[in-house]
């Protein structure tokens, strides 16, 4: 005969001890439960399962036959629909809830915290290497030698000469969009602008797309030469290399932008247009210029 027994301690703290006796080849079977009989069965020879309260929770006593051995199992159910458990999941989802509410909070207070270590570790990378460049800073020409497209942007490839050998570096650019520099112009490949770099750490470098070198201001006085040649053929070369001339020194670089882009809407080039050209060469001080040295 089996003999065997649990004991099941209440919320409220009471204990229960519940315990059987069942013959394994009668099928007898005597569940009691603090010395006092709840349960009597006649051969249970097979599986079977008897509900049991204890307070409002309900337990269950299996019985399993395997192999020819029984096996005696007390567990609680969770899951039928019963006062408590109904009691248990409303109790559940208000901790979930709490649970959810508190890592979300968490996830939100430490990616603030990793936006603002970020950023912060970014100005102070930022501001040595800014230090360093003015302290031990020399410059030097940088060539275009590729624009590649990336999702999104653009990957400037460039090269420079630092410390006797050829540096090969790459500058991301936020824009799918042909590359309009600050004054006005596109960049292409080739271009060639001044950078700084510091001596012995050629890999910090500031590449100073708003500094043409001297070579490639030539460049675009060309440039607007061309188109203005192009738009006005009724003009000679020197009339119009005068002009130009008097572009670049009234406006500098973003000058020779106008004369290049002075066909162009504001839509394509919102730096450097028709408006823009307009604007500079019927201005007072380009008016009397050209009347005084290009007639």
């Amino acid at each position: 005969m089996a003999q065997l027994n649990w004991t099941y301690v209440s919320d409220t703290g009471r204990k229960y001890t519940v315990g059987i006796y069942h013959g394994s080849k009668t099928g007898h079977l005597v569940v009691y439960c603090n010395l006092r009989v709840v349960i009597i069965d006649f051969n249970v020879l097979e599986d079977k399962t008897y509900p049991l309260f204890l307070d409002d929770e309900l337990c269950e006593l299996t019985i399993e036959k395997k192999g020819g051995q029984f096996r005696y199992g007390f567990d609680i159910n969770r899951k039928a629909d019963t006062p408590r458990n109904r009691q248990r999941k409303t109790v559940e989802k208000k901790h979930w809830r709490q649970t959810l509410f508190f890592f979300g909070a968490m996830g939100v207070i430490i990616a603030l915290f990793t936006t603002f270590f970020l950023r912060f570790d970014a100005k102070q990378k930022s501001a040595q290497r800014e230090e360093l460049l003015a302290d031990f800073g020399r410059e030097t020409i940088a060539r275009i030698d590729r624009l590649q497209p990336t999702k999104g942007g653009s990957l400037i490839l460039f090269s420079f000469v630092a410390d006797g050998k050829v540096q090969q570096a790459e500058l991301a650019w936020p824009s799918d969009t042909p590359i309009i520099l600050a004054y006005g112009m596109p960049l292409n490949e080739a271009d060639e602008f001044h950078l700084r770099f510091v001596t012995n750490r050629p890999a910090i470098w500031d590449l100073l797309l708003d500094k043409p070198s001297e070579e490639q201001i030539e460049k675009y006085k060309l440039l607007a030469q061309e188109r203005h040649a192009q738009l006005h053929p009724e003009l000679s070369m020197p009339h119009i290399r005068c002009l130009a001339a008097l572009a670049y020194d009234i406006k500098g670089v973003g000058g020779l932008a106008d004369f290049f882009f002075q066909d162009a809407s504001p839509g394509r080039n919102a730096i450097a247009n028709e408006l823009t050209y307009k604007r500079l060469v019927r201005g007072v001080p380009f008016q009397q210029r050209a009347e005084g040295e290009c007639w």
